[in-house]
């Protein structure tokens, strides 16, 4: 294991050498065209989504292509920190991310001439889980950020997976801090982190419910560990899908679909995405982002 530090991302200085390094490719967007022949549901585009969203984005995809067979839709699962700067360099034509850009990804959005459209399609959330022998039955955002800023109770171990900074980030704004002031120790994937907390009784993990129920096919590596309710100025909750959805759970992020204006299967995927989209998101590990409507015809 390496102890991560995170006050090594996003200093001054590298977020002006990522900026200096990805306008030569904000000028690269002005001068691609997109496909003639597409349309609002047809034509052929790649998405970069986080990776704990493949299964589930992968459902819609498959929804969508059996009402439009003409659309071919393939997506590339990759890191939180990869998503977006794949479709500021064109290898993608959407990206589907878990929660706010980060400080230089906002900048380089502002930047663009025609900004690109934000969506928010989804809920995910933020979950707390320890090995099934620790005695703890509920956590605070008070106790969670005293963790993870390294006052916690002595011999407890927090960790988090080292290349998601989109939770990094998240943890920090919701616990009042700074990402320069966390500290956790780092583990390489969401797999290595389930694996750790199975295996120790002091090691608390934080990672998002998409990637701990994507992770938890698993079920002998599941059933080794728990979620813990969060409790913020009252009684602790889970994060089942309706205590996301309503708030009630005070660790919700947003899922955003980004993509460009003018770019019309883009667009046309994401309509999808935030109307017929919202029936699958309710049978997924995702929270909708608003209510579906129905309509029931009495006879």
């Amino acid at each position: 294991m390496v102890f991560l530090n995170m006050s090594c991302h996003r200093k001054g200085l590298k977020i002006i050498t990522v900026l200096l390094l990805l306008f030569p490719m904000i000028f690269l967007l002005h001068c691609t065209q997109r496909p003639a022949d597409d349309t609002a549901r047809s034509g052929q585009m790649s998405i970069a989504v986080d990776r704990q969203f493949e299964d589930i984005i992968g459902s819609e995809v498959t929804m969508f292509s059996s009402y439009y067979p003409d659309a071919h839709i393939s997506l590339m699962a990759v890191s939180s920190n990869k998503s977006l700067k794949l479709l500021l360099n064109h290898q993608v034509r959407a990206a589907l991310i878990g929660g706010e850009p980060e400080v230089a990804e906002d900048s380089l959005l502002a930047a663009l001439k025609s900004p690109l459209r934000r969506e928010p399609i989804a809920r995910d959330a933020m979950i707390c889980i320890v090995n099934v022998v620790n005695p703890a039955k509920q956590i605070s955002l008070e106790e969670i950020k005293d963790l993870f800023i390294g006052k916690g109770k002595s011999g407890m171990i927090p960790l988090v997976t080292a290349d998601d900074l989109r939770l990094h980030s998240f943890l920090a704004t919701k616990t009042g801090g700074k990402r320069s002031d966390l500290r956790a120790w780092a583990c390489s994937s969401d797999e290595e982190l389930m694996n750790r907390v199975s295996a120790d009784k002091k090691a608390v993990g934080l990672l998002f419910r998409s990637s701990f129920n994507m992770v938890s096919q698993n079920k002998k590596r599941s059933d080794s560990v728990r979620i813990l309710p969060v409790a913020k100025e009252g009684s602790a909750s889970l994060p089942t899908q309706q205590n996301i959805f309503d708030g009630s759970y005070p660790l919700v992020t947003t899922v955003y679909y980004v993509y460009y204006p003018g770019d019309a299967l883009a667009a046309g995927f994401g309509a999808w995405l935030g109307s017929e989209g919202q029936k699958a998101f309710e049978r997924s590990d995702l929270a909708p982002f608003k209510l579906v409507e129905r309509t029931i015809t009495l006879k």
